[in-house]
């Protein structure tokens, strides 16, 4: 067992001090403008993808891909799934059985008097500080360390947690994680956004995170419910990637794998480059515009499709360069979130899938500068066309109706909630009714046509 009472602090934390003062202040209306596997494609029976080639009208990776086919394995190859016809999927590999689908695991945390006000007083204060802890699930209990989460979806009501089970010991790992993220962000009233959303990067043979619910108990009272979800870390790369060992980047600056070695070298690399010849040597383009066209087809109001540059994570791929992996999916197809009912983004229905941007980020200068070369526009437009087959409003709305009832009980039983059971429920109406409205822009927008090059 550890030492009680020891407090480890996050590098992580940023700009939360002065979002929680803005939350404390009340301001509202200035939150919106602060704010969170594609597998080794060769491996794969059938394929969502086409074979790496410079031609991206031909080699964007999206669904109905053959048996046989293969996919990108250089930086300029494909983002989709490809591999040998008859060959067992091997990447992504399957998910830990803490976030089986069929399952609402219930996980408690318990800490020390000292701690739980300790971790209460961090929450006053915007702080993210590791605290001692065990959780508990089932008959196992482990020991852990604990912060907080969120950056404007933070809540004293209802706290957010990352839960650590190698913050002291390298080595340990629970159900082959090092870590859990327990997210409840104010605004998804659904409870639902992340786990619909990637399923929708897998589908169309992208990374993305493994995602169920969890009921979460505090010192042995009910906390509510949460989206229990996998955090991005060298498990993640493992299981995702043959080859796992390459640098991963918050935020597209923030190394978090690899850090004894600490060789930024290939992010320098990728700032200094200005024009698209020399990002095409660095990126895997195809994936990049597989990845992007994916967040737009949701749309993922907070995300780097959008310009939020905190709310993605890249990843140095050996082989094939750099990777978009998403993350952060709490607000994808908006939500109606503040208290009187009003959105917070009113325009996600309608966004421009090339010229939308955040109104409190802007669009990425690389993104712009891609999507104004006409062949990664066209890309790019080829990528949504795919994304949106795989947009299937029928098929998410049959998700959200079987997880809102497995959810039900807990969500009403939930009193830290932010909202009203029936809030929720309405929430799930609207989430499902906005499948299909998003569906008939997207096909509007692609009738059209003529969007490429895009002009910011």
């Amino acid at each position: 067992m550890m030492t009680r009472g020891a407090t480890y602090s996050s590098s992580s934390f940023g700009v939360r001090s002065v979002l929680h003062a803005s939350f404390a202040l009340g301001s509202l209306a200035l939150l919106p403008t602060l704010s969170a596997c594609d597998g080794d494609a060769q491996l794969f029976t059938g394929g969502s993808g086409g074979a790496a080639t410079t031609n991206p009208t031909t080699s964007a990776g999206g669904t109905g891909g053959s048996a046989g086919s293969t996919g990108g394995t250089s930086p300029a190859g494909g983002g989709g799934m490809g591999g040998m016809a008859g060959a067992p999927p091997t990447w992504p590999q399957a998910c830990s059985d803490l976030y089986d689908q069929d399952l609402l695991p219930t996980f408690e945390l318990t800490f020390s008097p000292t701690d739980l006000s300790g971790l209460q007083g961090d929450c006053q204060s915007g702080s993210q500080n590791y605290r001692p802890a065990t959780l508990t699930y089932g008959s196992e209990t482990v020991d852990v360390m604990v912060r907080l989460k969120g950056n404007w979806s933070w809540d004293c009501g209802k706290m957010q947690f990352v839960v650590s089970f190698n913050e002291i010991d390298p080595n340990a790992r629970f159900h082959g994680l090092r870590k859990m993220v327990f997210d409840a962000p104010w605004y998804d009233r659904t409870f639902l956004h992340e786990r619909v959303a990637f399923p929708f990067f897998k589908k169309r043979g992208l990374p993305y995170s493994c995602v169920n619910n969890a009921k979460i108990m505090l010192n042995g009272q009910y906390l509510g419910v949460y989206a229990n979800l996998e955090r991005l870390d060298k498990e993640y790369l493992q299981r995702n990637f043959e080859e796992a060992d390459g640098n991963l980047y918050q935020g597209g600056v923030e190394l978090k794998t690899n850090e004894d070695i600490g060789d930024t070298s290939d992010l320098a690399a990728l700032q200094a480059a200005g024009t698209v010849a020399e990002l095409e040597q660095l990126i895997d383009m195809n994936q990049a515009m597989s990845e992007w066209a994916s967040e737009a087809m949701l749309p993922a109001m907070d995300n780097y499709w959008a310009g939020v540059e905190i709310n993605y994570y890249l990843y140095h791929h050996p082989s094939r360069g750099f990777l978009y992996l998403p993350y952060d999916m709490d607000i994808a197809f908006g939500d109606p979130a503040y208290p009187d009912g009003s959105l917070i983004w009113p325009d996600a229905l309608y966004s421009d899938p090339i010229l939308y941007e955040h109104p409190g980020w802007k669009k990425e200068d690389l993104m712009k500068k891609v999507l104004s070369d006409p062949k990664w526009c066209d890309a790019f437009v080829a990528e949504l066309t795919l994304a949106r087959e795989a947009y299937s409003p029928s098929e998410m709305s049959a998700q959200i109706d079987t997880w809102s009832s497995q959810i039900a009980a807990a969500v009403s039983q939930d009193t830290h909630k932010q909202f009203s059971t029936q809030a929720h429920q309405q929430a799930v109406n609207d989430l499902k009714a906005f499948f299909s409205a998003r569906a008939a822009v997207v096909d509007q927008w692609l009738a059209q046509g003529n969007h490429c090059p895009a002009s910011f």
